[in-house]
């Protein structure tokens, strides 16, 4: 199951049974969660779960966007290693783009959840600021948040909104 019948918004919480994530979307963000939305991964690895725009933005762009990574690592890897291998991947993806400064990942203890968290900066695209979340889950499978913001107080900002995300199992 893909779990696009369990994910659900109500008032401002989203949750996905599939996962056992529950989150409260910042006031300032409209959303749409995995079937209102048109991207879709040929694989059926990876699933946009939840894209929030800000309500003052109108780009087509969310700033905001969680994916369901559905691939299982293996048991013998700790959550560190798992999430610092998939920003590894990311920091890869970036590191050939003229200009990129990437920082160093670090990790972030949420009461609700670990997470680890990769910025980067992109002078000559906007967005600019640019964090790339991960959350190794405990069946090993990723949730990863991108997130993007015109400024770098805004992205703390939104990055800090992530106090409100909760996780069943961890």
């Amino acid at each position: 199951m893909t779990g696009q019948t369990a994910d659900a918004i109500h008032g401002h919480v989203f949750r996905s049974e599939t996962i056992g994530l529950t989150f409260t979307i910042p006031e300032s963000f409209s959303a749409k969660v995995e079937s209102e939305l048109p991207m879709h991964d040929s694989t059926g690895r990876e699933h946009m779960i939840l894209a929030l725009w800000s309500k003052s933005d109108h780009s087509e762009s969310p700033r905001i966007a969680f994916l369901y990574d559905r691939k299982v690592r293996p048991a013998d890897r700790s959550r560190a290693e798992i999430a610092n291998r998939y920003l590894a991947e990311i920091r890869q993806m970036w590191s050939s783009v003229r200009g990129v400064k990437i920082a160093a990942p670090q990790k972030i203890v949420h009461p609700g959840c670990e997470l680890w968290r990769l910025d980067l900066f992109q002078p000559d695209n906007a967005p600019h600021y640019n964090s790339a979340i991960v959350i190794p889950l405990a069946d090993r499978r990723v949730l990863a948040i991108q997130i993007n913001a015109p400024s770098q107080s805004e992205l703390d900002e939104e990055v800090d909104s992530l106090r409100e995300l909760r996780l069943d199992h961890q």
